[in-house]
């Protein structure tokens, strides 16, 4: 069984990586449209969190 954080970068890799739009994600994840945009849009926000509290201040 799937996380959900696993469902999320899923979706993302899906459309960015390989392309896919979201209609297909939506289909071949069996869920529906909205979601799918949810869940790639959560993924972006935990990875862009986690890499600016992984990064130094400069100054």
């Amino acid at each position: 069984m799937l996380r959900a954080q696993d469902l999320h970068k899923m979706a993302w890799h899906m459309h960015y990586d390989e392309h896919m739009s979201w209609e297909q994600i939506a289909t071949e994840l069996e869920e529906p449209l909205a979601a799918v945009e949810k869940m790639a849009a959560a993924y972006a926000h935990h990875t862009d969190a986690l890499a600016a509290d992984r990064q130094h201040t400069l100054f």
